[in-house]
């Protein structure tokens, strides 16, 4: 079975990285005891002015893993919270 990556960029303000990794941290460690999470990753662009400061890039065993993680009360409650515009999508590899 094929595991699908989600790609998630993140619109933050110059002056608010720790606000933002603090808030990133706390949903990354509630999704890492979801059924079917493998993997996250956290990227930071090297260029200050880009639109997406931080980009997440994590692996799930399949969309309905994701779908249900994201719908869970637990991960609602820190979604809410957080003050960061992002624009998630799930992606599957066609070239390796």
């Amino acid at each position: 079975m094929q595991t699908v990556i989600l790609i998630n960029p993140f619109e933050v303000p110059a002056g608010r990285e720790e606000e933002f990794l603090k808030a990133w941290q706390e949903a990354a460690e509630q999704l890492r005891h979801a059924t079917g999470f493998v993997s996250t990753r956290l990227h930071e662009s090297l260029d200050p002015q880009a639109k997406f400061r931080f980009v997440n890039v994590a692996e799930w065993e399949s969309p309905q893993h994701f779908q249900a993680a994201m719908r869970s009360e637990a991960f609602q409650q820190i979604a809410r919270k957080m003050p960061f515009a992002g624009s998630p999508a799930l992606y599957r590899v066609v070239v390796e």
